[in-house]
């Protein structure tokens, strides 16, 4: 399936943070998480699990309107956003600390 940015699934790093609540939008276990998750860490899961991203810089977590940490868009279809995330989170667990 090609990427098409209106259906796909915006992956934010404050997804994946450990230091963050579940109320400021941590969505995993924190298991799952990693200590300042990098975009460019996230692409590379979505590389990993072959799936089309694109990286988007500067943009803001809507709980967050100040910080400027960037997203990752993910095409949909392969699997759901439920799905997706805790696949991201172990790729990110993996590869912590490299």
């Amino acid at each position: 399936m090609a990427f098409d940015a209106d259906v796909a699934i915006t992956l934010w790093p404050e997804y994946f943070d450990i230091r963050r609540t579940r109320a400021e939008g941590r969505r995993l276990p924190k298991n799952l998480c990693v200590e300042n998750p990098d975009i460019d860490f996230i692409a590379k899961g979505a590389m990993i699990l072959d799936l089309e991203f694109e990286v988007y810089e500067n943009m803001s977590y809507p709980k967050n309107p100040r910080g400027t940490n960037g997203c990752v868009r993910v095409e949909k279809g392969k699997m759901s956003k439920g799905e997706l995330l805790p696949k991201i989170g172990e790729i990110l667990v993996q590869n912590q600390g490299r």
